[in-house]
Protein backbone atom coordinates (compact mmCIF):
# COMPACT_ATOMS: atom_id res chain seq x y z
CA UNK A 1 0.00 0.00 0.00
CA UNK A 2 1.37 3.45 -0.86
CA UNK A 3 -0.28 5.20 2.05
CA UNK A 4 -0.95 4.74 5.41
CA UNK A 5 -2.70 6.61 7.95
CA UNK A 6 -2.80 6.43 11.85
CA UNK A 7 -4.08 8.19 15.00
CA UNK A 8 -1.73 8.58 17.73
CA UNK A 9 -3.84 8.70 21.03
CA UNK A 10 -1.58 10.62 23.28
CA UNK A 11 -2.63 13.04 26.03
CA UNK A 12 -1.45 15.48 23.31
CA UNK A 13 -2.37 18.38 25.86
CA UNK A 14 -4.33 18.93 29.18
CA UNK A 15 -7.93 17.88 29.35
CA UNK A 16 -7.73 16.87 25.32
CA UNK A 17 -8.20 20.61 24.75
CA UNK A 18 -7.93 21.49 21.19
CA UNK A 19 -4.54 21.22 19.19
CA UNK A 20 -4.02 24.31 17.18
CA UNK A 21 -1.10 23.89 15.42
CA UNK A 22 2.11 21.56 15.10
CA UNK A 23 5.16 21.79 13.20
CA UNK A 24 8.25 19.47 12.96
CA UNK A 25 11.82 20.39 13.41
CA UNK A 26 13.38 21.16 9.89
CA UNK A 27 17.25 19.94 9.91
CA UNK A 28 19.73 22.30 8.38
CA UNK A 29 21.54 20.17 5.66
CA UNK A 30 19.19 17.72 4.57
CA UNK A 31 20.04 14.43 2.94
CA UNK A 32 18.43 10.66 2.20
CA UNK A 33 16.19 9.27 4.42
CA UNK A 34 16.42 12.30 7.28
CA UNK A 35 13.72 12.67 9.38
CA UNK A 36 13.54 14.93 12.28
CA UNK A 37 12.95 14.08 15.66
CA UNK A 38 11.03 16.86 17.38
CA UNK A 39 7.42 17.71 16.71
CA UNK A 40 6.18 20.96 18.14
CA UNK A 41 2.50 21.40 18.88
CA UNK A 42 0.27 24.59 20.45
CA UNK A 43 -3.13 23.71 22.56
CA UNK A 44 -5.80 25.59 23.97
CA UNK A 45 -4.06 24.30 27.45
CA UNK A 46 -2.03 27.78 26.96
CA UNK A 47 0.64 25.14 26.12
CA UNK A 48 3.66 24.22 23.92
CA UNK A 49 4.50 21.00 23.60
CA UNK A 50 7.44 19.68 22.14
CA UNK A 51 7.70 15.81 21.68
CA UNK A 52 9.91 12.86 20.33
CA UNK A 53 8.80 10.95 17.16
CA UNK A 54 10.35 7.43 16.58
CA UNK A 55 9.71 6.26 13.16
CA UNK A 56 10.11 2.70 11.35
CA UNK A 57 11.45 2.49 8.03
CA UNK A 58 7.80 3.29 6.69
CA UNK A 59 5.77 4.89 9.36
CA UNK A 60 5.78 6.43 12.87
CA UNK A 61 5.90 3.94 15.41
CA UNK A 62 5.89 5.75 18.41
CA UNK A 63 5.84 9.70 19.94
CA UNK A 64 7.33 10.40 23.57
CA UNK A 65 7.06 13.97 25.26
CA UNK A 66 10.16 15.48 26.11
CA UNK A 67 8.93 19.18 27.34
CA UNK A 68 6.44 21.98 27.80
CA UNK A 69 6.95 25.98 27.31
CA UNK A 70 4.02 27.31 29.83
CA UNK A 71 4.39 30.90 29.45
CA UNK A 72 1.45 31.69 27.19
CA UNK A 73 -1.66 33.18 29.03
CA UNK A 74 -4.15 31.76 26.50
CA UNK A 75 -4.26 29.77 24.00
CA UNK A 76 -1.32 28.38 21.46
CA UNK A 77 -2.46 28.86 18.00
CA UNK A 78 0.39 28.67 15.50
CA UNK A 79 3.92 27.36 16.25
CA UNK A 80 6.86 27.31 13.35
CA UNK A 81 10.50 25.97 13.41
CA UNK A 82 12.86 28.36 11.64
CA UNK A 83 14.36 27.29 7.87
CA UNK A 84 16.93 25.81 10.23
CA UNK A 85 16.04 24.48 12.80
CA UNK A 86 17.38 25.56 16.11
CA UNK A 87 14.20 28.03 16.74
CA UNK A 88 11.28 27.36 17.32
CA UNK A 89 8.41 30.66 17.44
CA UNK A 90 4.67 30.33 19.29
CA UNK A 91 2.06 32.67 18.46
CA UNK A 92 -0.81 32.98 20.72
CA UNK A 93 -4.51 34.77 21.76
CA UNK A 94 -2.40 36.73 24.53
CA UNK A 95 -0.63 38.70 21.16
CA UNK A 96 2.17 37.89 21.96
CA UNK A 97 5.26 35.93 19.74
CA UNK A 98 7.88 33.93 21.85
CA UNK A 99 11.19 32.78 20.43
CA UNK A 100 12.33 29.96 21.97
CA UNK A 101 16.49 27.93 21.63
CA UNK A 102 16.99 24.60 23.17
CA UNK A 103 18.82 24.75 26.55
CA UNK A 104 21.46 22.88 26.99
CA UNK A 105 20.60 21.48 30.17
CA UNK A 106 17.37 20.28 32.12
CA UNK A 107 16.18 23.53 33.25
CA UNK A 108 13.51 23.34 36.39
CA UNK A 109 11.22 26.30 36.96
CA UNK A 110 9.93 26.86 40.23
CA UNK A 111 6.19 25.79 40.85
CA UNK A 112 6.84 23.47 38.22
CA UNK A 113 6.47 19.56 39.38
CA UNK A 114 6.52 18.05 36.00
CA UNK A 115 9.16 15.26 36.42
CA UNK A 116 8.84 13.49 33.13
CA UNK A 117 10.69 16.70 31.25
CA UNK A 118 13.51 15.35 29.05
CA UNK A 119 14.93 18.91 28.09
CA UNK A 120 14.33 22.36 28.67
CA UNK A 121 13.85 25.23 25.86
CA UNK A 122 14.44 28.76 27.04
CA UNK A 123 12.93 31.78 25.91
CA UNK A 124 15.35 33.88 23.76
CA UNK A 125 13.14 37.06 22.69
CA UNK A 126 9.02 38.03 22.64
CA UNK A 127 7.61 40.24 20.20
CA UNK A 128 4.13 41.77 20.77
CA UNK A 129 2.31 44.89 19.67
CA UNK A 130 0.66 47.31 21.62
CA UNK A 131 -2.80 45.91 21.28
CA UNK A 132 -1.95 42.37 22.28
CA UNK A 133 -4.85 41.11 20.12
CA UNK A 134 -4.98 37.33 19.31
CA UNK A 135 -2.48 35.65 16.89
CA UNK A 136 -3.86 33.15 14.35
CA UNK A 137 -0.63 32.28 12.37
CA UNK A 138 3.26 33.41 11.76
CA UNK A 139 6.01 32.54 9.19
CA UNK A 140 9.56 32.84 9.32
CA UNK A 141 11.52 35.06 7.08
CA UNK A 142 13.96 32.96 4.77
CA UNK A 143 16.97 34.24 6.92
CA UNK A 144 15.35 34.04 10.17
CA UNK A 145 16.20 37.15 11.12
CA UNK A 146 12.45 38.43 11.03
CA UNK A 147 8.98 36.95 11.59
CA UNK A 148 5.44 37.87 10.59
CA UNK A 149 2.20 37.49 12.07
CA UNK A 150 -1.34 38.22 11.38
CA UNK A 151 -3.59 39.10 14.03
CA UNK A 152 -7.65 39.72 14.86
CA UNK A 153 -7.10 43.48 15.08
CA UNK A 154 -7.05 43.05 10.90
CA UNK A 155 -3.04 44.20 11.05
CA UNK A 156 -0.27 42.36 9.60
CA UNK A 157 3.09 42.98 11.63
CA UNK A 158 6.90 42.22 11.33
CA UNK A 159 8.79 41.73 14.24
CA UNK A 160 12.72 41.31 14.36
CA UNK A 161 13.95 38.05 16.08
CA UNK A 162 17.00 39.21 17.55
CA UNK A 163 15.49 42.23 19.33
CA UNK A 164 11.44 41.43 19.57
CA UNK A 165 10.87 45.23 18.07
CA UNK A 166 7.88 45.41 15.58
CA UNK A 167 9.94 46.77 12.31
CA UNK A 168 6.46 47.36 10.52
CA UNK A 169 2.78 47.34 10.87
CA UNK A 170 0.27 47.11 7.79
CA UNK A 171 -2.82 48.14 8.59
CA UNK A 172 -4.91 47.51 5.22
CA UNK A 173 -7.36 44.49 5.69
CA UNK A 174 -11.03 45.17 6.64
CA UNK A 175 -11.28 41.75 9.01
CA UNK A 176 -8.81 39.31 10.77
CA UNK A 177 -5.62 38.16 9.07
CA UNK A 178 -5.77 34.21 9.30
CA UNK A 179 -2.85 33.53 7.17
CA UNK A 180 0.50 34.49 6.27
CA UNK A 181 3.27 33.37 4.26
CA UNK A 182 6.63 34.82 3.36
CA UNK A 183 8.24 34.21 0.35
CA UNK A 184 11.20 31.36 -0.13
CA UNK A 185 13.12 33.99 -2.04
CA UNK A 186 12.53 36.97 0.64
CA UNK A 187 10.67 39.19 -2.16
CA UNK A 188 6.89 39.53 -0.86
CA UNK A 189 4.87 38.74 2.14
CA UNK A 190 1.56 37.64 1.23
CA UNK A 191 -2.24 37.77 3.83
CA UNK A 192 -4.96 36.48 3.56
CA UNK A 193 -8.13 37.83 5.88
CA UNK A 194 -11.81 37.26 6.81
CA UNK A 195 -12.05 40.10 4.61
CA UNK A 196 -12.19 38.01 1.80
CA UNK A 197 -8.93 38.93 -0.05
CA UNK A 198 -5.29 38.05 0.03
CA UNK A 199 -2.81 40.93 0.02
CA UNK A 200 0.60 40.71 -1.58
CA UNK A 201 3.43 43.22 -0.26
CA UNK A 202 6.91 43.88 -1.77
CA UNK A 203 9.91 43.82 0.36
CA UNK A 204 11.99 46.48 -0.28
CA UNK A 205 15.31 46.94 1.61
CA UNK A 206 15.75 50.70 2.95
CA UNK A 207 19.31 51.99 1.45
CA UNK A 208 22.00 51.77 4.34
CA UNK A 209 19.84 49.71 6.91
CA UNK A 210 20.33 46.01 6.54
CA UNK A 211 18.10 45.71 9.37
CA UNK A 212 14.88 47.93 8.26
CA UNK A 213 12.30 46.40 5.69
CA UNK A 214 10.11 48.59 3.86
CA UNK A 215 6.72 46.33 2.53
CA UNK A 216 4.90 48.11 -0.48
CA UNK A 217 1.49 47.35 -1.29
CA UNK A 218 1.95 45.30 -4.68
CA UNK A 219 -1.09 43.87 -5.52
CA UNK A 220 -4.57 42.47 -3.71
CA UNK A 221 -6.76 39.97 -4.85
CA UNK A 222 -10.01 40.33 -3.91
CA UNK A 223 -12.07 39.33 -7.40
CA UNK A 224 -10.93 38.53 -10.90
CA UNK A 225 -12.50 37.62 -14.49
CA UNK A 226 -13.16 34.39 -14.32
CA UNK A 227 -14.83 31.61 -16.86
CA UNK A 228 -18.34 31.11 -16.05
CA UNK A 229 -19.90 27.71 -18.23
CA UNK A 230 -16.00 25.96 -18.33
CA UNK A 231 -18.04 22.93 -16.24
CA UNK A 232 -21.37 20.83 -17.66
CA UNK A 233 -23.72 19.95 -15.62
CA UNK A 234 -22.98 16.36 -16.55
CA UNK A 235 -19.39 16.56 -15.57
CA UNK A 236 -20.40 18.07 -12.12
CA UNK A 237 -23.51 15.61 -12.13
CA UNK A 238 -20.81 12.68 -12.86
CA UNK A 239 -17.91 13.78 -10.28
CA UNK A 240 -20.40 14.21 -7.30
CA UNK A 241 -21.81 11.24 -8.13
CA UNK A 242 -18.52 9.16 -7.59
CA UNK A 243 -17.28 10.75 -4.47
CA UNK A 244 -17.13 9.03 -1.03
CA UNK A 245 -16.24 11.42 1.42
CA UNK A 246 -17.58 10.78 4.88
CA UNK A 247 -19.41 13.77 6.13
CA UNK A 248 -17.93 15.46 9.69
CA UNK A 249 -18.72 13.90 12.90
CA UNK A 250 -18.57 17.39 14.59
CA UNK A 251 -19.61 20.82 12.93
CA UNK A 252 -16.95 23.35 13.64
CA UNK A 253 -17.99 26.74 15.31
CA UNK A 254 -16.14 29.96 15.44
CA UNK A 255 -15.93 30.77 19.46
CA UNK A 256 -13.64 28.65 21.09
CA UNK A 257 -15.87 26.13 22.52
CA UNK A 258 -15.19 22.35 21.51
CA UNK A 259 -17.10 19.15 22.45
CA UNK A 260 -14.41 16.68 23.28
CA UNK A 261 -16.79 13.66 24.42
CA UNK A 262 -15.28 11.87 22.36
CA UNK A 263 -11.61 10.51 22.62
CA UNK A 264 -11.37 7.35 21.23
CA UNK A 265 -9.83 6.98 18.09
CA UNK A 266 -11.69 3.73 17.43
CA UNK A 267 -13.50 5.36 13.92
CA UNK A 268 -12.63 4.02 10.22
CA UNK A 269 -10.47 6.04 8.59
CA UNK A 270 -10.79 5.95 4.69
CA UNK A 271 -7.40 6.46 2.65
CA UNK A 272 -7.31 6.13 -0.68
CA UNK A 273 -4.64 6.02 -3.31
CA UNK A 274 -3.69 5.41 -7.12
CA UNK A 275 -1.76 5.56 -10.09
CA UNK A 276 -2.31 5.32 -13.83
CA UNK A 277 -0.45 3.91 -16.33
CA UNK A 278 -1.75 6.76 -19.02
CA UNK A 279 -0.38 10.10 -19.11
CA UNK A 280 -3.26 11.76 -16.23
CA UNK A 281 -4.74 14.94 -17.43
CA UNK A 282 -4.60 17.65 -15.57
CA UNK A 283 -6.97 20.35 -17.08
CA UNK A 284 -9.60 21.25 -19.31
CA UNK A 285 -8.74 22.51 -22.67
CA UNK A 286 -10.13 26.47 -22.83
CA UNK A 287 -13.19 26.73 -23.72
CA UNK A 288 -13.39 28.27 -27.64
CA UNK A 289 -15.97 31.14 -26.29
CA UNK A 290 -15.59 31.77 -22.71
CA UNK A 291 -17.93 33.33 -20.53
CA UNK A 292 -15.91 35.68 -18.01
CA UNK A 293 -17.80 36.89 -14.75
CA UNK A 294 -16.05 39.04 -11.91
CA UNK A 295 -16.33 37.00 -8.87
CA UNK A 296 -15.35 37.28 -5.78
CA UNK A 297 -12.39 34.48 -4.77
CA UNK A 298 -12.88 33.40 -1.02
CA UNK A 299 -14.94 32.96 1.58
CA UNK A 300 -16.61 35.63 3.53
CA UNK A 301 -15.91 35.93 7.38
CA UNK A 302 -18.89 33.84 8.03
CA UNK A 303 -16.84 30.71 7.69
CA UNK A 304 -16.23 29.27 10.32
CA UNK A 305 -12.69 28.39 10.69
CA UNK A 306 -10.26 30.50 12.69
CA UNK A 307 -7.52 30.26 10.03
CA UNK A 308 -6.47 30.48 5.88
CA UNK A 309 -3.61 29.13 6.21
CA UNK A 310 -2.16 30.01 2.23
CA UNK A 311 1.75 29.05 1.17
CA UNK A 312 4.21 29.81 -1.33
CA UNK A 313 5.80 26.62 -2.78
CA UNK A 314 8.93 25.90 -1.69
CA UNK A 315 11.16 27.27 -4.84
CA UNK A 316 9.00 30.37 -4.07
CA UNK A 317 7.38 29.91 -7.97
CA UNK A 318 3.78 28.71 -6.81
CA UNK A 319 1.31 30.89 -4.27
CA UNK A 320 -1.65 28.48 -3.27
CA UNK A 321 -4.26 30.81 -0.83
CA UNK A 322 -6.96 28.36 1.27
CA UNK A 323 -10.80 29.21 1.86
CA UNK A 324 -11.72 29.70 -2.14
CA UNK A 325 -14.88 29.76 -3.95
CA UNK A 326 -15.71 29.02 -7.31
CA UNK A 327 -19.48 29.48 -9.02
CA UNK A 328 -20.83 28.29 -12.62
CA UNK A 329 -23.60 28.57 -14.05
CA UNK A 330 -24.06 24.70 -13.84
CA UNK A 331 -24.31 25.18 -9.84
CA UNK A 332 -26.73 27.45 -8.25
CA UNK A 333 -23.96 27.17 -5.12
CA UNK A 334 -20.53 27.85 -4.54
CA UNK A 335 -17.38 25.21 -4.90
CA UNK A 336 -14.98 25.01 -2.49
CA UNK A 337 -11.55 25.73 -4.24
CA UNK A 338 -7.61 26.82 -3.78
CA UNK A 339 -6.13 29.53 -6.17
CA UNK A 340 -2.82 29.23 -7.77
CA UNK A 341 -1.08 32.15 -8.82
CA UNK A 342 2.66 31.89 -10.61
CA UNK A 343 5.01 34.37 -9.42
CA UNK A 344 5.43 36.61 -12.46
CA UNK A 345 1.21 36.63 -12.33
CA UNK A 346 1.14 37.57 -8.57
CA UNK A 347 -0.29 41.12 -9.37
CA UNK A 348 -3.02 39.24 -12.17
CA UNK A 349 -5.95 36.20 -11.84
CA UNK A 350 -4.95 32.75 -10.64
CA UNK A 351 -3.84 30.91 -13.38
CA UNK A 352 -5.42 27.28 -11.95
CA UNK A 353 -7.85 26.63 -8.94
CA UNK A 354 -8.49 22.75 -7.11
CA UNK A 355 -12.26 23.18 -6.98
CA UNK A 356 -14.74 20.27 -5.38
CA UNK A 357 -13.87 20.33 -2.12
CA UNK A 358 -16.59 19.05 0.19
CA UNK A 359 -15.61 21.28 3.25
CA UNK A 360 -13.57 24.60 2.53
CA UNK A 361 -9.68 24.28 2.45
CA UNK A 362 -7.75 25.63 5.66
CA UNK A 363 -4.34 25.06 5.01
CA UNK A 364 -1.98 24.06 2.27
CA UNK A 365 2.14 22.71 2.85
CA UNK A 366 4.22 21.35 0.41
CA UNK A 367 6.64 18.97 1.00
CA UNK A 368 10.05 20.19 1.39
CA UNK A 369 11.29 17.88 -1.42
CA UNK A 370 11.68 18.36 -5.15
CA UNK A 371 10.89 15.79 -7.29
CA UNK A 372 11.59 14.40 -10.28
CA UNK A 373 9.29 15.00 -13.55
CA UNK A 374 7.39 11.58 -14.55
CA UNK A 375 8.54 10.37 -18.09
CA UNK A 376 5.96 10.80 -21.01
CA UNK A 377 3.61 12.97 -18.93
CA UNK A 378 3.01 16.49 -20.02
CA UNK A 379 3.77 19.63 -16.94
CA UNK A 380 0.65 22.01 -16.16
CA UNK A 381 3.54 24.18 -15.11
CA UNK A 382 6.65 24.45 -17.22
CA UNK A 383 9.26 23.69 -14.84
CA UNK A 384 11.80 20.84 -14.44
CA UNK A 385 10.90 18.83 -11.03
CA UNK A 386 7.54 18.69 -9.69
CA UNK A 387 6.40 19.70 -5.80
CA UNK A 388 3.88 17.64 -3.73
CA UNK A 389 1.32 19.51 -1.64
CA UNK A 390 -1.39 18.80 0.60
CA UNK A 391 -4.57 20.94 1.30
CA UNK A 392 -6.56 19.68 4.31
CA UNK A 393 -10.16 20.90 4.55
CA UNK A 394 -11.91 20.89 7.56
CA UNK A 395 -12.52 17.17 7.43
CA UNK A 396 -9.98 15.71 5.39
CA UNK A 397 -6.47 15.64 3.51
CA UNK A 398 -5.86 15.23 0.12
CA UNK A 399 -2.59 15.33 -1.75
CA UNK A 400 -1.50 16.31 -4.71
CA UNK A 401 1.77 17.08 -7.12
CA UNK A 402 2.38 19.98 -9.46
CA UNK A 403 2.65 18.35 -12.65
CA UNK A 404 -0.48 16.94 -12.83
CA UNK A 405 -2.76 18.89 -10.24
CA UNK A 406 -4.41 15.25 -9.87
CA UNK A 407 -5.40 14.17 -6.50
CA UNK A 408 -2.79 11.67 -5.96
CA UNK A 409 -4.60 10.26 -2.47
CA UNK A 410 -7.20 10.77 -0.39
CA UNK A 411 -7.43 10.49 3.95
CA UNK A 412 -10.99 11.29 5.25
CA UNK A 413 -12.51 10.41 8.68
CA UNK A 414 -9.19 10.99 10.86
CA UNK A 415 -10.69 13.27 13.55
CA UNK A 416 -13.64 13.83 15.02
CA UNK A 417 -13.50 17.63 14.91
CA UNK A 418 -12.05 19.85 12.18
CA UNK A 419 -8.40 19.83 10.34
CA UNK A 420 -6.41 22.63 11.98
CA UNK A 421 -2.42 22.20 10.61
CA UNK A 422 -0.24 20.21 8.31
CA UNK A 423 3.43 19.74 8.24
CA UNK A 424 5.74 17.35 6.07
CA UNK A 425 9.21 15.28 7.58
CA UNK A 426 11.79 16.90 5.71
CA UNK A 427 12.18 13.91 3.72
CA UNK A 428 8.22 14.36 2.83
CA UNK A 429 7.79 10.29 3.41
CA UNK A 430 5.80 11.73 6.64
CA UNK A 431 2.83 13.98 6.71
CA UNK A 432 1.39 15.13 10.38
CA UNK A 433 -2.20 16.61 10.87
CA UNK A 434 -3.82 18.37 14.02
CA UNK A 435 -6.59 18.88 15.02
CA UNK A 436 -9.50 20.66 17.35
CA UNK A 437 -10.48 17.17 18.86
CA UNK A 438 -7.26 17.47 20.39
CA UNK A 439 -5.40 14.57 18.83
CA UNK A 440 -2.45 14.14 16.27
CA UNK A 441 -3.02 11.45 12.97
CA UNK A 442 0.41 11.18 10.65
CA UNK A 443 0.05 9.80 6.87
CA UNK A 444 2.62 7.52 5.70
CA UNK A 445 3.31 8.94 1.87
CA UNK A 446 6.26 6.21 0.22
CA UNK A 447 8.00 6.96 -2.85
CA UNK A 448 6.04 4.51 -4.98
CA UNK A 449 3.22 7.08 -4.63
CA UNK A 450 5.24 10.22 -4.83
CA UNK A 451 8.21 9.48 -7.35
CA UNK A 452 11.88 9.55 -7.44
CA UNK A 453 13.08 12.46 -5.61
CA UNK A 454 15.54 15.46 -7.44
CA UNK A 455 16.92 16.92 -4.05
CA UNK A 456 16.17 17.69 -0.51
CA UNK A 457 17.99 20.67 -0.68
CA UNK A 458 15.43 23.29 -2.34
CA UNK A 459 18.08 26.24 -1.07
CA UNK A 460 21.38 24.13 -2.72
CA UNK A 461 19.26 23.48 -6.27
CA UNK A 462 17.92 27.28 -6.80
CA UNK A 463 21.13 28.64 -6.14
CA UNK A 464 22.40 26.05 -8.66
CA UNK A 465 19.30 26.99 -11.14
CA UNK A 466 18.80 30.36 -10.89
CA UNK A 467 15.55 32.31 -11.78
CA UNK A 468 15.39 33.92 -15.16
CA UNK A 469 13.21 37.23 -15.95
CA UNK A 470 13.50 37.57 -19.50
CA UNK A 471 10.00 36.77 -21.80
CA UNK A 472 10.02 33.59 -23.28
CA UNK A 473 8.57 33.35 -26.96
CA UNK A 474 5.34 31.60 -25.54
CA UNK A 475 3.16 33.71 -23.85
CA UNK A 476 2.02 32.67 -19.90
CA UNK A 477 -1.15 31.36 -19.61
CA UNK A 478 -2.98 34.39 -17.96
CA UNK A 479 -6.94 32.74 -17.42
CA UNK A 480 -8.39 30.00 -14.66
CA UNK A 481 -7.80 26.75 -15.57
CA UNK A 482 -10.53 24.24 -14.84
CA UNK A 483 -9.65 20.99 -13.67
CA UNK A 484 -11.69 17.81 -15.16
CA UNK A 485 -11.76 16.48 -11.73
CA UNK A 486 -14.17 18.78 -9.67
CA UNK A 487 -14.31 16.38 -7.17
CA UNK A 488 -11.89 16.67 -4.14
CA UNK A 489 -12.61 13.35 -3.29
CA UNK A 490 -13.43 10.75 -5.88
CA UNK A 491 -13.89 7.10 -6.17
CA UNK A 492 -10.35 5.55 -6.83
CA UNK A 493 -10.53 4.48 -9.93
CA UNK A 494 -11.41 7.91 -11.48
CA UNK A 495 -8.03 9.68 -10.29
CA UNK A 496 -6.38 9.78 -13.17
CA UNK A 497 -8.69 8.92 -16.15
CA UNK A 498 -7.67 10.00 -18.80
CA UNK A 499 -8.74 12.45 -21.06
CA UNK A 500 -7.96 15.53 -22.84
CA UNK A 501 -4.25 16.99 -22.80
CA UNK A 502 -2.81 19.35 -20.54
CA UNK A 503 -2.59 22.61 -21.01
CA UNK A 504 1.41 23.62 -20.14
CA UNK A 505 1.82 26.60 -18.54
CA UNK A 506 5.27 29.08 -18.70
CA UNK A 507 5.74 30.26 -14.86
CA UNK A 508 9.47 30.61 -15.19
CA UNK A 509 9.21 34.16 -17.00
CA UNK A 510 7.90 37.34 -16.37
CA UNK A 511 5.04 39.03 -18.00
CA UNK A 512 5.61 41.40 -20.84
CA UNK A 513 6.54 44.32 -20.75
CA UNK A 514 3.29 45.66 -22.99
CA UNK A 515 0.89 43.48 -20.89
CA UNK A 516 -1.87 45.78 -19.12
CA UNK A 517 -2.03 45.10 -15.11
CA UNK A 518 -5.02 45.84 -13.20
CA UNK A 519 -5.00 48.75 -11.00
CA UNK A 520 -4.68 47.49 -6.88
CA UNK A 521 -7.45 48.36 -5.01
CA UNK A 522 -7.32 51.96 -2.90
CA UNK A 523 -5.03 51.49 0.07
CA UNK A 524 -6.25 52.06 3.55
CA UNK A 525 -4.46 54.88 5.88
CA UNK A 526 -1.34 53.13 7.57
CA UNK A 527 -1.58 52.96 11.24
Amino acid sequence: MSIEAAIHTLHWHDNNLPIYSLDIQRTSNPVKGTRSVRVATGGGDNNVRIWRVNYTETKVESVEYLSSLTKHTQAVNCVRFNPSGDMLASASDDGTIMIWCLSDKIIKEFGNEDDDVKESWYLESSCRSSTLSEIYDISWSPDSKYICCGSMDNITRIFSVATGAMIKQIAEHNHYVQGVTWDPRNEYICSQSADRSVHIYKIVSEKGADLVLSPTTFYKIIRAELPSKSLTTENLKENTESSNMDPPLQTPRHKRTHSNSSTSSSHSIAVSATRSSSPLPAVMPASPNPVYKSLQLYHNETLQSFFRRLTFSPDGMLLFSSSGVFRTDALDENINTVYIHTRFGLNRPPVAHLPGFKKPAIAIKFSPVLYKLLENEKSVFKLDYRMVFAVATQDSVVIYDTQRLKALAIVTNIHYSVITDLSWSPDGQILMVSSADGFVSSVNITRSLVGEVETYSVSDYLSKHKLTNSAANTSQQSSIIELLNTDATPAPESIGKPGDSVQVIDITTSRPEHDTTPEPAPKRAKI
